[in-house]
């Protein structure tokens, strides 16, 4: 307002000098007449504008020593009466000061602020957090045969046996489930963590992460934004995943063989694979499957109300084609860990997780949910998500399912097939509970242990009250499953040990002993394609416990 105020007195002021001007030139003046005239021109100073009283300068009569009728310091001049007199001096009104209210103080005064703590291990990566917690850390890039390039994480070895030979060590595998990363294994303090456990028992462990999760999300000739690089499903991870890495592993350590461990879709993509691969069947020692995910007849929770939507989601899916589903990114990781920072006082993290995996088993370490949630979901494709949707609506492990048309140039059949698991032929040590929603104690009995041959399952452990996490995060997975799957690699490594040097010995100095345990020993051994194949193939009894 006030800046318009002073335009329009510069205008005005202007205008008046125009006037008078033009008046000036065209009557010529006299020194007569000057002499009984005024400067009309008005300067702001004059008005008052700039704080100046009109009474301090005045327009000062022409005369010979005032050429121009230019100010002069005022002195006394009588004035003619036609002078023109001084405009009124302008006033403006103050504003008043503006005072904001001070906000009360807090009803209780012994109200304590709100802290926002944030976990470092909410923020890291993988390889992060294994030499945050002191154990050395690798990290492969394995390329698959249709494109894929995977992300393996390697713990070489634990904090205490650092000495041993990497070549003489035995290798476990760690695969991971649905919508998840190598970091699972790696979320709880280091004592209770599958993956520091079995480094510090002196193994060589490697973590496996699938296509389309956090670290997996590259391609030889594809982008992450690409519909076509989310074209695939667990039996692709199956297919090509599992052999790209576990070969890769083997290539690396020089072992002929390892040692798998598998929680919920980890463990679907190995019976998957060992159903249609003999060969590959080989290269796997035993099997430890945990929370095995087969056939999904009877599962709680949000799974449940996906099946019942397939129809739905396979339309939208139809319309709007492949994509990611539920990425993690240093956003996600950050807003996660502040939500679910105080469970207690937010309990919304906590029923997130029961209403996917099961019932509070009272084993959860909740101090560490903003760390669990901040690294999973890790990202997985949409039509993966609408594979397992297919499993819960037809209650059947088969593969994706395309449609009729698609179904019978793929498969040669409407429907797709169901995997062959009686095709199997390593061992097989399950891990399972009647808390858990995806893999249901009931489909576990009533499916997967009918379908594996005898000799194939080995042992078939009963848990109680571990939901679908618990065998990753719960208090007491390592004395229950952990520990378990320790005492079976150990017998397993001891005998082929055993094995190894018999062998060797044999074939040093078979003449040095008796003919007849010569020749039994020489059969068994010596003349085997693998000195483990022998092993596999021994008389074992299924315990149940």
């Amino acid at each position: 307002m006030m800046f318009a105020v002073v335009i329009f007195l510069l205008l005005h002021s202007s205008s008046l000098t125009r006037e008078t001007s033009s008046e000036e030139s065209s009557t010529p003046r006299s020194m007569a007449d000057d002499s009984l005239s005024t400067t009309p021109a008005f300067t702001l100073r004059q008005l008052g504008v700039f704080g100046a009283p009109p009474n301090l300068l005045a327009p000062a009569p022409f005369s010979p020593f005032t050429m121009g009728g230019s100010l002069k310091p005022l002195v006394p001049v009588t004035e003619a009466p036609f002078a023109r007199t001084m405009p009124p001096a302008y006033t403006f009104p103050t504003f008043p000061t503006i005072s904001f209210p001070t906000l009360p103080p807090p009803v209780n005064a012994t109200m304590k602020p709100i802290n926002i703590t944030i976990d470092p291990e909410a923020l890291m990566d993988v390889p992060e957090i294994i030499s945050h917690w002191g154990y050395p850390v690798e990290t492969h890039k394995v390329a698959t045969s249709d494109g894929y390039i995977l992300t393996v994480h390697r713990i070489p070895h634990g904090k205490k046996n650092r000495g041993t030979k990497r070549e003489q060590r035995p290798v476990i595998f760690l695969q991971h489930g649905l919508l998840c990363t190598s970091s699972i294994w790696l979320l709880n303090l280091p004592h209770q963590s599958a993956g520091f456990i079995f480094a510090d028992e002196g193994y060589d462990v490697w973590l496996g992460n699938m296509r389309g999760n956090t670290y997996s999300k590259q391609h030889s000739r594809l982008r992450a934004n690409d519909p076509a690089f989310w074209k695939f499903s667990w039996e692709d991870m199956a297919r090509s995943d599992l052999p790209a890495m576990v070969n890769y592993v083997l290539r690396v350590t020089k072992q002929p063989h390892l040692y798998y461990v598998g929680h919920s879709q980890g463990a679907l993509t190995m019976f998957s694979k060992m159903s249609e691969d003999q060969e590959f069947s080989n290269k796997i020692r035993k099997f430890f499957a945990m929370a095995p995910v087969t056939r999904m007849s009877n599962v709680k929770g949000l799974f449940y109300d996906l099946g019942q939507i397939y129809e739905q989601y396979n339309m939208v899916y139809q319309i709007f084609g492949d994509g990611e589903f539920l990425s993690n990114n240093i956003f996600t990781k950050l807003f996660t860990d502040i939500l679910c920072d105080q469970a207690v006082n937010n309990p919304l993290c906590e029923n997130f997780i029961f209403a996917v995996s099961g019932p509070n088993s009272n084993q959860f370490n909740a101090s560490r949910i903003g760390i669990y949630l901040a690294h999973n979901p890790a990202g997985t494709s949409s039509r993966n998500m609408l594979h397992f949707a297919q499993m819960v609506k037809t209650q059947r492990m088969a593969r994706f399912n395309f449609g009729k048309q698609f179904n019978l140039r793929y498969y040669h059949t409407e429907e797709p097939p169901e995997y062959d698991l009686s095709r199997i032929n390593s061992s097989v040590y399950l891990f399972y509970s009647d808390s858990d929603w995806l893999a249901n104690s009931l489909d576990v009995e009533g499916y997967l242990m009918q379908k594996l041959p005898k000799n194939t399952l080995r042992k078939a452990k009963k848990l109680k009250d571990f939901n679908h996490n618990d065998f990753l995060w719960g208090m007491r997975a390592r004395s229950e499953i952990y520990e378990k799957i320790l005492d079976e690699i150990f017998i397993d490594v001891r005998r082929l040990n055993v094995q190894e040097g018999l062998t060797k010995f044999l074939r040093s100095r078979p003449s040095s002993l008796p003919s007849n345990f010569s020749d039994e020993i020489r059969r068994k051994f010596i003349t085997a394609k693998d000195v483990a194949d022998f092993n596999v193939t021994e008389p074992f009894n299924l315990k149940l416990d």
